[in-house]
């Protein structure tokens, strides 16, 4: 402190020694993080280093300059160097970024931190947390798409309620696969996080870096840094934005015309007589189109977003508070999702040896989403199938059937269709959700070198879930019952922390080593009920106790889980050389038997920092670093909470005696395994890492083996013991492998600046081998109308593989159906007609059957990427973020449905106009016709199978930040940036689903929930 004082009092006197200076230019300096004044920076002017100054602490500063114009430098040790060119008569506002170099940064890890060029494991930070935040979005998944390699996220659904998921290095197991997010310092099991509370976020990808946090980190860590308060004046930041959403793009249906004529023509290539309801003589009422349902359903959506932060803090004590709002409208009418969210976080120095600290997070989050994944009655695909003859409502204002009440005799021709705004408009649905999550912590310096920490968390959540369908009287699909679906929660969780750190230096060695003992409880109840036949229908009437009926006894649920653990971990360096990490962890859980419940788990990871060796002396690099790990981490997610009990099945359903009587029983209803251990997460990994061409090049290229061991899946049932359900057991092997390659570039070119990143990892997922599994394959049970079952796990393929029988065209004529025939001169497909789909033969046994089935790939992408692009000139930013992916195969099953006139007469997806005719033989979609022998639609072949890539401009936003001269006269120091943003501009993809990102495991599109495009105009204002 004594020589930055004498510093900066060396530099007022001699500044103050050029008695020439004929000009005075002022200005402050602020930083870019949070526009604070930044004290001590040097301002030189046109590179006279004898006429200088520095940054007061107010971070303002005054410039004897002999020209009215000219340049300054202002520059600051870790700190990038800015050149500006100044007028006197104007105010110079100065922002410092850190310097393009972050090899001296520290990132958050586990349980501590380290420098970013001293990591020995495989970590991943989202650079720029501030201006992904300002996106219109509400989650620390949405941020993460596309910003790190290996890092996989899918948003599976437009649902403005629901929640993308993440994925880290592929998917290793048939249980839950969803990351450990960690806040804070403490593993978090509480509600969204507001995104503009987030400092930093970073990402442990492998075993080694993962293993610190044990059983609940098998798929990866997650480790958030919220914002903290500073020493200072206080300080208000304000974040704010409002935008429209819309669909990027809808499917058609037919006309009315359309409809009546596909139907007229699918029941003639039948050999049947078409419904009456399509002849224009007998029901001209059905040719006339009255309603577009697409239009009716879909709408511009609105979205908001407000987060108020309060921050400062004295030399004792430091609180950041912020409040988030966050409110978003779903593209489908009745759908939405809001979120309130209120923050404190404070710590204190007690003493110059003890700190206490706390954060505390409340979340209140009401989500009103729908059923678009049905391929019944889900919301889209429920107005493909609507007659568009029929108006949304009738003359009364009531809903409108599939006709009118005096046209019912031709109601049977349009199916059992629900009036699709009806299906969105009338249930009335109410789900809030509360959620407290507190941390607190106490840290006390025992020894210089000895830091003893404990940390306590509790984390309680309430819920409410209340449904009520009224009648649907409208032809269609009528109702006379009204039913009320109830039901309620809560459950607590407490997690304490004890951990000691003991760090010591002795000359060139470095040594720091953790100790951590954590323990933590869950408990959880909830019950259900559903009641019906309500005379009223007012929303004060929907309560239970005016129901009429209650047809079942309610449901309920409870359980308990217990986790304890310790750990251990020394992490070692050598003259800024050699690095190495090593860490066990006893992990003991309640779930599994007494033999089993616990287990070891190891670590290790070393690095070499090749540029600190004395031979090294290759100025263009700044950084080159060969690091490798190895790592073993316990999975207990696949695990129910009772594995270790012989489960026993209660009901009331058994009828006994004269006159029968529900009675109450227990029994037996699934076998136990007293053998079942932990599923096991292994991962191999080897970097390097390289920082060239004077800090601005940045590389990072990695390869990985990851292994799940002791595969946990329901073996079948032992068919002599009379138990329905077979017990669960560690049966196979999975394995992904992979290349993640991270590049950033990040420069000046006079006032431009700029940064260019971007990733790409590859992921080969292979199930290796169920040796203890009592089948030779895994036939999974997602399937399309209880029809098609396309999904195989079996071992040489990867997981949720599909399982299908190629297509190889459309049969043209007769005599090419005549032709396909076996050894013997029989047909092979003997039910045929032309424009009907030709199945392969594959094993040559001359008919089409399950046995030609061959695996065909899956959903998972070969390869994933994102890119960034980041530009600064003058007062303006440009921010271009993409993200894509490639090599992936979607199961359109909306083609079943919407293409298939052998249903129950529903209209039909308006690219049926293209199906196959005579005079259409290129065509791709087989004949419409009111009968399917050939199964067309019914045979699980690759017809639906479609590549599923894309490449998506995911946000572009533009931002103005208001000159500081604006500021003078009325608040020093303030900053406004203004912007607008597009969310999810354009999408270049050949599927022709509504949306290409609708999962990465067994998913079957039905019309999934696509996602919003927006546009946004937002302001971020600090005082």
């Amino acid at each position: 402190m004594k020589f930055k004082f004498y510093y900066v009092l060396f530099l007022c006197v001699f500044t103050g020694l050029d008695l020439q200076a004929q000009h005075t230019l002022r200005g402050m300096v602020v930083s870019d993080v949070d526009q604070a004044p930044f004290v001590g920076a040097t301002i030189i002017a046109n590179g006279n280093s004898n006429r200088g100054t520095v940054s007061a602490l107010d971070g303002t500063f005054t410039l004897d300059v002999p020209e009215v114009t000219g340049e300054v430098t202002v520059s600051f040790i870790g700190m990038e160097t800015q050149v500006l060119r100044y007028n006197v008569s104007d105010f110079l506002r100065v922002s410092l970024s850190e310097s393009m170099s972050n090899l001296d940064e520290f990132m958050v890890i586990g349980y501590g931190t380290a420098k970013r060029a001293d990591l020995t494991t495989s970590v991943g930070q989202l650079e720029q947390v501030a201006r992904t935040a300002d996106r219109p979005i509400s989650s620390v998944q949405q941020m993460l798409q596309g910003q790190i390699a290996g890092v996989s996220v899918v948003s599976g659904s437009g649902d403005p309620g629901s929640t993308p998921q993440v994925v880290i290095r592929g998917v290793g197991t048939f249980g839950n696969e969803s990351p450990l997010y960690v806040v804070d310092g403490m593993p978090y099991y509480g509600g969204r996080i507001n995104p503009n509370d987030i400092e930093t976020l970073t990402v442990l990808k492998d075993a080694a870096a993962a293993a610190i946090y044990g059983a609940q980190a098998a798929s990866g860590v997650i480790v958030i840094t919220t914002k903290s308060g500073k020493s200072g004046t206080p300080k208000v930041a304000l974040d704010v934005y409002r935008g429209v959403q819309s669909a990027y793009k809808t499917p058609q249906a037919l006309n009315a015309a359309e409809y009546a004529q596909a139907y007229r023509n699918a029941a003639e290539h039948a050999g049947a007589i078409a419904p009456a309801a399509h002849d224009p003589a007998q029901n001209p009422w059905g040719q006339v189109t009255r309603t577009n349902w697409m239009d009716e359903i879909f709408r511009t959506a609105a979205v908001s977003n407000l987060n108020l932060q309060l921050s400062g803090g004295s030399e004792k004590s430091r609180y950041s508070s912020s409040f988030g709002y966050h409110k978003k409208e779903g593209l489908l009418l009745n759908t939405d999702y809001e979120l309130f969210s209120f923050r404190i976080k404070a710590d204190y120095d007690i003493t110059n040896k003890l700190r206490l600290g706390h954060n505390v997070y409340f979340n209140r989050e009401i989500s009103r989403g729908t059923n678009t994944g049905s391929s019944y009655s889900g919301a889209i695909i429920n107005a493909i199938y609507m007659n568009p003859a029929a108006p949304v409502y009738d003359e009364e204002g009531r809903f409108h059937g599939t006709v009118p009440f005096e046209l019912s005799q031709f109601a049977g021709a349009y199916g059992d269709t629900y009036n699709p705004v009806s299906l969105l408009l009338r249930p009335n649905v109410n789900s809030p959700r509360l959620n407290m999550n507190a941390i607190a912590f106490g840290e006390y310096d025992i020894l210089e070198d000895l830091t003893f920490r404990s940390s306590f968390s509790i984390d309680l959540w309430s819920w409410t879930n209340k449904s009520f369908s009224p009648r649907a009287p409208e032809i269609g699909r009528p109702s006379n019952m009204n039913f009320l679906n109830q039901g309620s929660g809560n459950s607590s969780r407490w997690i304490w922390d004890q951990q000691v750190n003991y760090n010591k230096s002795f000359g060139s060695h470095n040594f720091a080593l953790t100790g951590v003992y954590t323990a933590q409880y869950r408990q959880e109840e909830s019950f259900s009920f559903q009641v019906q036949d309500f005379d009223r229908e007012d929303d004060w009437f929907q309560y239970a106790g005016n129901a009429g009926a209650i047809l079942n006894i309610p449901s309920s649920g409870a359980f308990e889980d217990v986790l304890t653990s310790a750990i251990g971990r020394l992490m070692y360096d050598y003259d800024d050389r050699y690095f190495a990490m090593g860490s066990i962890r006893r992990d003991e859980t309640s779930r599994l038997p007494a033999s089993t419940k616990s287990d070891y788990f190891y670590a290790a990871s070393a690095a070499w920092k090749i540029s600190s060796e004395s031979f090294f002396n290759v100025p263009a690099i700044n950084l080159l670093k060969l690091r490798g790990s190895w790592g073993q981490i316990g999975n207990i997610s696949s695990v129910g909470n009772y594995a270790f009990n012989v489960p026993l099945a209660a009901g009331n359903n058994v009828i006994l005696g004269d006159p029968g009587l529900r009675n109450r029983h227990l029994s037996i209803n699934e076998m136990t395994n007293p053998n079942l251990r932990w599923e096991r997460s292994e991962t191999i990994n080897v970097g390097l890492d390289a920082t060239l061409l004077s800090n601005k090049l940045n590389v990072a290229l990695e390869y990985y083996e990851k292994y799940t061991r002791g595969l946990i899946q329901r073996n079948s049932p032992d068919p002599h013991s009379g138990v329905p359900t077979g017990a669960l057991a560690n049966v196979g092997t999975v394995a992904n492998k992979g290349l993640e390659l991270s590049l950033s570039y990040a420069g000046q070119a006079g006032r431009l600046k700029y940064n260019v990143g971007g990733n790409i990892a590859t992921i080969k997922n292979t199930l290796q081998d169920l040796d203890e599994f009592t089948d030779d394959f895994i036939q999974h049970t997602q399937n399309l109308r209880s029809i098609i079952y396309p999904f195989r796990s079996e071992p040489g393929q990867p997981l949720y593989s599909y399982h299908l029988i190629p297509h190889l065209g459309i049969f043209q004529n007769q005599a090419q159906i005549d032709q396909y025939v076996n050894a013997e001169g029989v047909k092979i497909q003997p039910n045929a007609r032309p424009g009907d789909l030709i199945f392969q033969d594959v094993n040559g046994d001359g008919r089409i059957s399950d046995a030609d089935r061959i695996f065909m790939g899956n959903a998972m992408p070969d390869f994933n990427y994102g890119i960034n692009i980041s530009l600064e000139y003058r007062n303006f930013d440009l921010q271009l973020f993409g993200q894509g992916v490639s090599g992936v195969k979607l199961f359109n099953g909306y083609k079943f449905s919407t293409y298939n006139a052998g249903l129950q007469g529903y209209n039909l997806d308006r690219r049926v106009l293209d199906a196959w005719t005579p005079s259409n033989p290129n065509a791709t979609i087989p004949v419409l016709s009111t009968q399917d022998p050939n199964a067309n639609f019914g045979q699980a072949s690759d017809w639906f199978l479609e590549k599923g890539d894309y490449f998506r401009i995911k946000n572009l936003s533009l931002g103005y930040t208001v000159p500081d001269f604006v500021w003078r006269s009325l608040k020093p120091g303030t900053n406004l940036r203004v912007y607008l943003a597009a969310e999810n501009l354009i999408t270049f993809t050949p599927y022709s689903g509504l949306d290409p990102e609708v999962g990465a495991g067994p998913v079957i599109d039905n019309g999934t929930f696509p996602l919003p495009r927006t546009f946004t105009v937002g302001l971020n204002l600090n005082l």
